[in-house]
């Protein structure tokens, strides 16, 4: 789960960055004025604030679950041995 979302988050990152080198780049053939441009690219950044914050959270997620996965591997471990 935690590693479909960070793939997820990733592309995210990558498309909505792609969007915007493609909206600076038609904006005039495309009729927007400056300001539309500027909106929807100040929209663009904060999906990406967003995507980084929940991509940072989810891989601080994956570390907690692997490092409690390890310290239970740890435990059982030494259970055995006893």
């Amino acid at each position: 789960m935690n590693r479909e979302l960070y793939d997820t988050m990733t592309k995210i990152l990558d498309e909505v960055g792609s969007l915007k080198s493609y909206i600076k780049e038609t904006k005039e053939d495309n009729g927007m004025s400056l300001e539309e441009t500027e909106r929807i690219i100040q929209r663009l950044d904060n999906i990406v604030q967003e995507a980084d914050k929940e991509l940072i959270d989810t891989l601080i997620r994956i570390e907690d679950n692997f490092d409690f996965q390890n310290a239970k591997s740890r435990l059982l471990s030494i259970k055995k041995r006893k």
